[in-house]
């Protein structure tokens, strides 16, 4: 499994299955993890931002909490994406 491709899917047909979630869960806590080590992350391409409604300059990470957001929602109203965010802000990471 890749979590651009997991990320393709779900914007084409809006499902994934509870394994494919899973590892969507587990890149996003691993990248989470390891963020003061990581330097930059990879642009999506602008439909799939939008399709997600992020902005079109959003990094894969950000899909990827997006999708995450729109399938699992966190029970205790808390956003993956807007925490990613802050970590993106706080660690000055620069998209490519």
């Amino acid at each position: 499994m890749e979590l651009t491709e997991l990320i393709k899917d779900y914007v084409a047909t809006e499902l994934l299955s509870s394994i494919e979630l899973d590892f969507l869960e587990g890149e996003l806590w691993e990248t989470t993890e390891n963020i003061s080590e990581i330097n930059t992350v990879i642009k999506a391409p602008k439909n799939i931002c939008k399709k997600l409604e992020l902005d079109e300059k959003s990094c894969w990470q950000l899909c990827c909490a997006a999708v995450l957001d729109s399938s699992r929602p966190l029970k205790n109203g808390q956003n993956r994406v807007d925490d990613f965010k802050k970590l993106i802000n706080r660690y000055q990471i620069s998209s490519i």
